[in-house]
């Protein structure tokens, strides 16, 4: 993270988030920017704002890890110094910077959120090992995101669940709506016979009447 963050990195960041929020109205699965149903139960109300504050969370995350990610790839002194600090050479710099940036584009993408937190908080997992063993310093900074990161991808990871628990009871219920449909047919209810078969047979009997009567005249 940055070393000394300050007024102007959190108007910078500001901007970012503001042009994220206007990139992510524009994507499918995403609640921002979407006129609310008036009609909604007060469970899918709780959910919506649910969903809403997991939404605030990814895009600020995104960009917080769009200046730290740049920071590194640009070779911000103070990005040098850390990773000359850490003693791994330069190449994890731009390594971790490039995973950063890839993560927080993909956090801005509804679909993907959940995946893009599980990836960077593995990265803040190992930030956190750094700071800790390496630097001899509080990985502040470091839990801080790994907890938000824990909180995007359980909340993406339940509404995946609800969701799919959504679909099934609606397919459950539209099974017995579907057998309701279909009339029953009495026990007592006579065989449906086809028409032109029993036509067909009456010709039958008729004809064979018709050669029974000729034999017994032939014989008087």
């Amino acid at each position: 993270m940055f070393s000394e963050p300050g007024v102007l990195h959190a108007l910078l960041l500001i901007l970012v988030v503001s042009a994220l929020y206007a990139l992510r109205k524009r994507l499918p699965g995403t609640l921002l920017g979407r006129s609310r149903d008036q009609l909604e139960s007060p469970q899918a109300r709780r959910r919506r704002r649910q969903l809403i504050a997991l939404e605030c969370t990814e895009l600020l995350l995104a960009g917080v890890f769009f200046l730290v990610g740049g920071a590194k790839l640009v070779g911000r002194h103070d990005m040098i110094e850390l990773f000359r600090s850490i003693g791994f050479g330069q190449w994890l710099r731009y390594v971790t910077g490039a995973f950063e940036v890839a993560g927080a584009a993909f956090m801005v993408i509804p679909l993907a959120s959940g995946a893009s937190a599980v990836a960077l908080g593995i990265i803040m997992i190992s930030a956190t090992l750094i700071e800790l063993f390496i630097l001899r310093r509080p990985p502040i900074a470091a839990m801080a995101c790994l907890s938000a990161h824990t909180y995007v991808a359980w909340g993406r990871l339940r509404h995946r669940q609800v969701n799919a628990e959504a679909i099934t009871r609606q397919n459950v219920e539209a099974v017995p709506a579907a057998a309701s449909a279909v009339e029953p047919v009495p026990a007592d209810a006579p065989p449906l016979v086809d028409d032109h078969l029993a036509l067909h047979e009456g010709m039958n009997v008729a004809a064979v009447g018709e050669s029974t009567g000729g034999v017994e005249g032939s014989g008087d």
